[in-house]
């Protein structure tokens, strides 16, 4: 009677351990397939991270030097800028001495003018 009971019990465990088992090995054969794709495209993946990073790498050094071309033409345009402002200011004050240069020279001729006509208008009479 044991015996009896031993087997109604293993047979449908032997049932259900084969259709694991064929489950199991349907999988196996399934990733076998599918495997050398996935490999294939994560390498293809890798591949294109490599390219995008040196891309990214070579893109930020161009960056770099643009940025230091552009701080040295605001540098530049600084030290222009000054120049032209000093420049400016010591050329107006040039400009407003010649004036007053002018100025006086033009006040002392009026002057001798002036009293040279008058004195020879005194004389002549």
């Amino acid at each position: 009677m044991a015996a009896v009971v031993l087997v109604a019990f293993l047979v449908p465990l032997l049932i259900r351990l084969r259709k694991t088992a064929e489950e199991s090995e349907r999988l196996l054969r399934r990733m076998n397939e599918d495997l050398p794709v996935l490999f294939n495209e994560a390498t293809q993946a890798a591949i294109n991270m490599n390219q995008i990073v040196t891309e990214v790498r070579e893109g930020a050094a161009c960056a770099r030097v643009l940025g230091e071309a552009i701080g040295e033409i605001g540098q530049t345009i600084n030290h222009v800028h000054g120049a032209v402002r000093g420049g400016a200011g010591s050329l107006l004050t040039n400009l407003s001495s010649l004036l007053a240069g002018f100025r006086a020279a033009y006040g002392v001729f009026k002057q001798k003018s002036s009293s040279h006509h008058e004195g020879g208008s005194s004389n002549g009479d």
